[in-house]
């Protein structure tokens, strides 16, 4: 019965009705007494930290599970660690887009999510469509799927460099949780995953080896049988980037 039941969303519920709830989610931002908290301890906490991403040019970040002490939603459990990797691939793919980006950004786009955008309160991450809300407001071109369109799947990888996707880590169990995360495509490697929790031969986080299709890249978003729920293609805009007002 437990494994029929944890199966029941991935396998039965179609991912409109997924992210139709997630959307639902949003409608109760995160207190603003609590957002402008973590936006000063954020602040402070960021500039503490001395990760490579901050200074290399081409680096993104890759190492969620190390952001424990970067708050995000309402609980003391709660934090970047816990519920961060939709704001992580926002932040990844606008650096791969050609923004300057930099600690006091990262505390923004937090800040940003938690106002517009975190489900139930953070528990749940962002809500996927929110993230396409976030770039399309801040003038990019955004283009989306459904996970289950494979056609409108391959044209946005054809058509893009830079794209988020989140994914059920496990198909066949909901307990196993969702992942979203940054894909970039580059000409000569393929598409290669970011903040997929994938280690180098030294142990460190990296990004993860290049694969031939972007649904392979989406195979390799867990070590379990992962399936695509939404996909999301960006590209530079003319406009000036802004943040949700506080």
């Amino acid at each position: 019965m437990r494994k029929w039941l944890a199966a029941f969303i991935p396998k039965y519920a179609s991912n409109r009705v997924l992210l139709t709830g997630y959307r639902f989610l949003t409608i109760l931002g995160v207190p603003r007494f609590v957002r402008r908290n973590h936006f000063r301890e954020n602040c402070e906490q960021l500039k503490e930290t001395n990760w490579n991403f901050w200074h290399e040019k081409d680096a993104l970040i890759e190492n969620q599970s190390e952001w424990g002490r970067i708050r995000f939603g309402v609980g003391r459990r709660l934090s970047m660690r816990y519920a961060g990797c939709e704001i992580i691939a926002t932040y990844n793919a606008r650096k791969a887009l050609g923004d300057s980006v930099s600690r006091d950004n990262m505390a923004e786009v937090i800040d940003s999510f938690e106002a517009r955008g975190a489900a139930l309160w953070g528990m749940f991450g962002v809500a996927p469509t929110m993230i396409a809300a976030y770039f399309r407001k801040n003038g990019f071109a955004v283009q989306t799927a459904d996970g289950a369109d494979e056609a409108a799947v391959e044209r946005i990888a054809q058509n893009h460099k830079v794209m988020i996707a989140t994914a059920y880590n496990d198909k066949n169990d909901i307990m196993a949780q969702i992942h979203t995360v940054c894909i970039t495509k580059r000409t000569d490697r393929g598409f290669v995953l970011h903040n997929a929790y994938h280690r180098d031969k030294s142990g460190q986080y990296s990004a993860s080896p290049p694969y031939t299709t972007v649904q392979e890249a989406v195979g390799h978003i867990s070590q379990r049988e992962a399936k695509l729920i939404y996909l999301i293609g960006v590209k530079r805009g003319g406009e000036t980037l802004c943040n949700y007002p506080s």
